[in-house]
């Protein structure tokens, strides 16, 4: 039996836990730079609010109309999420991290077990644990599971498929919400007459196939109640970028820099949180296409000695990158690093000749080090030298140029030591 746990209205629930004073408040959470709403609570969309939105164009009438507004808290709503899926492993050890508010939970398919009861002991646990309110739906696959878990946040927060009369719920159920059926596959359904999920559940096989390709007909035969999208197994990762929009355009070689040792600091932390080294450290620069003025963009890449998840070496690989690929004079609004050639980071013979590669790992134990006073006391904690080297602001409270602009940014409670609540 698999269930699907929800975190409902995630990003905004996550805000609310430290804010008592918001219970029952509209709230709305923006994008990177302030730009769009990507997240809202079920208050806010009923004052006409909804995904997508541009927050400028709405800014003031959320303000008369008393919306609390967020910018995104990624580290916040990530250590929320870890705890959730640290309580789902209590109950099965086969948990599949499907995205940061959803996790899919593999139960063996028992005689006489209450998988309503264990469902509510779960949605109780977690609620009471973190303060998250979370939806499961619980159903023999992963369609029907999805299903079941929209059918849950009206129904108390627990469907079980078992329990439901199959075709009276399917002929009540949208085609267009179905998991696995997107927008250009909903207006094909529509044309010939397809708009519930009982319709789509007694559609040809072999049209579906053809029309609906082979996602479309995985998903008719999971409405049909059969097993044909398994768990995802999690595969090793090809390459990381890591890059964000500057707030206001930089044009001094410092600053961007800075802005690069920091992007390059949370690339390397994420290959070696999964025992990854790089081969290539690629740089990319570029102006605001949209913006007036004269455009440049270029990119550079480097082949390391050797794989290395060593960090000074590869900051120092892509500040030179940078170095070759900066022009004077423009309005730089973004600067990208990128590791390729991913393997895994096994421990080689040291070579009696590459001191590099034996620095490299002789000075293993620091980098966990390193990694281990930012994992615990919040990211940025330690860095190298030259993500300091740009232009500081005059005070704390002023964000660098380079940096995200996050005007309504909440404290970090549950990872950065200075943020952690005051009981009185």
């Amino acid at each position: 039996m698999i269930y699907h746990i929800d975190g409902n209205s995630f990003y905004a629930s996550c805000e609310r836990v430290f804010r008592p004073d918001l219970y029952k408040s509209p709230i709305a959470v923006l994008s990177n730079n302030d730009g769009i709403i990507v997240a809202l609570n079920a208050e806010c969309k009923a004052l006409g609010y909804k995904r997508g939105d541009v927050f400028f164009k709405v800014k003031r009438d959320m303000e008369k109309q008393g919306v609390k507004v967020f910018s995104s808290n990624y580290t916040l709503y990530s250590d929320m999420s870890a705890r959730m899926n640290l309580i789902y492993n209590r109950y099965t050890p086969d948990v599949e991290f499907y995205s940061i508010d959803e996790s899919f939970l593999y139960f063996p398919d028992w005689t006489n077990a209450d998988y309503t009861k264990i469902a509510h002991e779960i949605k109780q646990t977690v609620t009471r644990k973190t303060g998250i309110p979370v939806s499961v739906g619980i159903a023999p696959n992963k369609t029907l599971a999805k299903m079941c878990n929209k059918l849950a946040k009206k129904r108390g927060g627990v469907c079980n498929w078992q329990l439901l009369n199959h075709d009276e719920e399917l002929s009540n159920y949208a085609v267009a919400d179905i998991w696995g059926i997107g927008h250009s596959k909903a207006d094909f359904l529509k044309k010939h007459g397809i708009t519930t999920a009982l319709q789509l559940k007694h559609y040809p096989q072999d049209k579906a196939m053809k029309n609906l390709t082979v996602t479309g007909w995985r998903t008719v035969q999971e409405l049909n109640g059969k097993v044909e999208i398994e768990k995802i197994e999690p595969k090793a990762r090809q390459a990381v970028m890591v890059s964000r929009s500057f707030q206001e355009p930089v044009y001094d070689i410092e600053d961007l820099i800075t802005a690069l040792a920091d992007y390059t600091q949370e690339a390397v932390q994420r290959i070696r949180a999964e025992q990854l080294s790089c081969k290539y450290v690629s740089v990319y620069l570029m102006t605001n296409a949209y913006a007036q003025g004269d455009q440049y963009f270029n990119q550079l890449s480097a082949e390391l000695p050797d794989p290395s998840d060593y960090l000074p070496d590869i900051t120092a690989t892509a500040n030179e990158l940078l170095k070759r690929i900066y022009r004077p004079n423009y309005k730089y609004r973004k600067v990208m690093i990128g590791l390729t050639g991913l393997e895994n980071n096994t421990p080689p013979q040291l070579d009696l000749f590459n001191t590099v590669c034996n620095r490299a790992k002789q000075n293993a134990p620091l980098m966990q080090a390193f990694d281990q006073l930012n994992n615990r006391y919040g990211r940025g904690t330690i860095k190298l030298g030259c993500a300091l080297t740009g232009k500081k602001p005059e005070d704390e409270e002023t964000a660098l140029s380079w940096e995200l602009r996050r005007e309504y940014l909440s404290p970090r409670y549950t990872t950065y030591i200075k943020d952690i609540p005051t009981a009185h």
